[in-house]
């Protein structure tokens, strides 16, 4: 069952318009402190779905401090 609901899900991402690392750099959805983190975090060849670029922040803003 999980394995369904992971298949479902990774074809649903598929769905969803992708961007660039520059696209997200010009884009108004995020901060200039978040665009910041961006343009270290995102490879410029690339394309990521809002969604896990926003989940690349969070991961990043929760990661301990080393």
């Amino acid at each position: 069952m999980k394995e369904e609901t992971a298949a479902a899900q990774a074809g649903a991402q598929e769905s969803l318009p992708a961007f660039t690392k520059q696209q997200f750099l010009e884009s108004k959805l995020f901060t200039a402190q978040q665009k910041d983190l961006l343009n270290a975090l995102l490879e410029d060849e690339e394309t990521y779905t809002t969604d896990h670029v926003k989940q690349q922040i969070e991961q990043y803003l929760k990661k301990a401090v080393e």
